[in-house]
């Protein structure tokens, strides 16, 4: 076996040992246990409920929470909790596509900058620097005014666009403390491509923090698509957790003692925020070799 083959083989080794230590840590299985088991039971109701219990006029207007409706009417009568069990997934797609086109672009600028260096590495922290220093909600909020009521998907693209900058600084930084690495110069002396390099020698080193950006841009989409729906613009299309809230302050909820038409769609925002930060602790401690040597 040669050295570069011996090399690649310990690093592999290397990563699934410590994919194995971030399975087991206590804050990623309770974080995935506040996205999950929500999921599930609003699996489970949807199938129960049936999708008229979200039509219009489906019950009386404002009904407290009682055996019937356990958690209520809001004011346009519809069953809150089918609300909740409808507008979960929808609220989750959002952060999900924006984290994947967020992760994409910024991972693969990051590994072009980081490894190319010169007028590529310029221009592309540039334009990071420049829309890091930009508020994103202001952005968002002229982008959905032009583009009026846009799909669920569509919303997370356009959240996803604006929020690559972060993850492209973190990836460019590893990049350039690792493009000098002996095993990349064995690579480079071997005759690899560089793409094979950006693909099969860095980035596999780099799945810690591609993760951890993920995570974050998958909180800050959802943060910001229910900002710009409580704002009256982005999706409409299907209910979600900012559509509650948003019909909760227009329909005067908080001043009207309406607390069941308001607080469930908030507590389960914030049990997802609190979810997705427990992850992200996890997928620090595994990125941070720092902290990975203090919780063993």
């Amino acid at each position: 076996m040669t050295v570069d083959a011996a090399d690649r083989r310990e690093r592999v080794a290397g990563l699934m040992s410590g994919l194995r230590l971030l399975t087991v840590r206590p804050a990623l299985i309770l974080g995935l246990a506040f996205l999950l088991v929500p999921l599930l039971v609003a699996a489970v109701e949807r199938h129960r409920l049936g999708a008229g219990v979200i039509e219009l006029g489906a019950y009386q207007f404002n009904l407290r929470p009682s055996d019937e409706h356990v958690l209520g009417t809001d004011g346009y009568g519809r069953d809150v909790l089918g609300m909740l069990s409808f507008g979960l997934w929808p609220t989750l797609q959002v952060g999900l596509v924006a984290g994947v086109t967020a992760s994409a672009i910024g991972t693969f600028l990051g590994l072009l900058s980081g490894y190319a260096r010169g007028w590529i590495d310029w221009t592309v922290r540039g334009l990071a620097d420049v829309l890091l220093g930009i508020p994103v909600l202001p952005i968002l909020v002229v982008v959905a005014a032009f583009l009026g009521s846009v799909s669920v998907s569509s919303l997370g693209v356009v959240i996803g666009l604006v929020a690559w900058p972060f993850t492209t600084r973190v990836i460019r930084a590893q990049v350039l403390s690792l493009r000098d690495a002996p095993y990349i110069e064995m690579a480079r002396l071997s005759g690899a491509r560089r793409s094979g390099i950006l693909v099969f020698e860095l980035l596999p080193n780099l799945l810690p923090y591609v993760m951890a950006g993920f995570v974050g841009a998958v909180s800050g989409a959802i943060l910001a698509s229910v900002g710009l729906q409580i704002l009256g613009l982005g999706s409409f299309g299907l209910p979600t957790l900012g559509l509650m809230l948003d019909a909760a302050y227009q329909g005067g909820a908080l001043s009207r003692g309406l607390w069941w038409w308001f607080v469930p769609p908030a507590a389960l925002l914030v049990l997802i925020f609190v979810g997705l930060f427990l992850i992200s602790l996890a997928v620090d401690e595994f990125a941070n070799p720092r902290l990975r040597k203090r919780a063993t």
